[in-house]
């Protein structure tokens, strides 16, 4: 109904859609309460005290500035746009997505509460998976017409819907291996196959949509996300280490099982996407058409 809505509508009314859907988002992620603040403190979720394997340093999140910064560019650059331009054809196939995308993840700032338990959890996984492949479409739509616009359009438009879906893909991955850790009967095997598998999937998938799409951005962003989790297992192994040094047990140390293969395998997937996106960026600066799809 939205992707419908978005191609019908009055590009005039579109616009204030999307510019609304996105004021409602942002209004969504500013709401105090969210589980994120655990990682911050030092709760389950936390790289150096939570259980899950899938644990980013906190920097990783800094990616969250250009994004929304970037997105209110866009929304607000489109009403300098008039309706003849020929990327208005393209702006109508990404706003449905886009608008969906904006409302999901307000779902999820609602659903990834501690005051949801057990299952429930799980909730939370699925609307910001949600939001991915939302932006999934829209990403799609944008890297298949890369003639529609120019370096300057992609930058100001597309590049920040494609550093949203990247960063979704692994914080949804993020938000999986955090719901599974947090139910009462998972095993650390579980959690460290889960883990695993995770870190093994995105690192395929970010070379994938690179290679399909030619988008490097989006392996681009998936490899600052495996850093992260590297990182975060790093900190958490140094943080054992450092307590058997000192011959301290009350040292407070996460979940151990699997965690210096989960930091190997995030280091690999890391690397690995990293020069996928390298190697795609550099094919494209050559090819005659050398604007960047995400």
């Amino acid at each position: 109904m939205i992707e419908q809505f978005a191609t019908n509508t009055p590009w005039a009314t579109l616009r204030i859609v999307n510019l609304i859907s996105y004021g409602i988002n942002f209004f969504a992620v500013q709401r105090p309460g969210r589980m994120d603040g655990q990682a911050a403190e030092g709760g389950e979720l936390a790289p150096r005290t939570g259980k899950t394997l899938v644990a980013p340093s906190g920097w990783a999140f800094a990616i969250w500035g250009p994004i929304f910064l970037g997105e209110l560019v866009c929304v607000t650059a489109s009403f300098l746009i008039k309706e003849s331009d020929p990327i208005v054809e393209l702006f109508r196939k990404t706003s449905g997505p886009f608008i969906a995308a904006q409302l999901f993840q307000s779902l999820w700032c609602a659903a990834f509460r501690p005051k949801y338990k057990g299952s429930s959890m799980f909730i939370s996984t699925g609307l910001l998976s949600a939001t991915a492949y939302s932006l999934s479409k829209a990403h799609a739509a944008f890297a298949a017409n890369p003639q529609l616009y120019s370096n300057l359009q992609y930058g100001i438009f597309f590049l920040p819907m494609a550093l949203h879906f990247g960063w979704t893909t692994a914080a949804s991955i993020v938000d999986l291996n955090g719901s599974v850790s947090m139910q009462n009967n998972s095993s650390s095997t579980i959690i460290k196959y889960v883990g695993h598998v995770s870190v093994l999937a995105a690192s395929v998938l970010g070379v994938y949509i690179a290679k399909t799409r030619n988008a490097p951005v989006y392996a681009g962003v998936i490899a600052w996300a495996l850093s992260a989790v590297a990182d975060g297992m790093k900190k958490r192994l140094a943080a054992t280490a450092d307590g058997k040094k000192k011959d301290k047990k009350d040292v407070p140390v996460g979940g151990l099982d699997g965690a210096k293969m989960q930091y190997m395998l995030s280091r690999a997937g890391a690397f690995t996407n990293a020069l996928a996106a390298a190697f795609v960026a550099g094919t494209m600066s050559t090819s005659s058409k050398s604007v960047p799809s995400p």
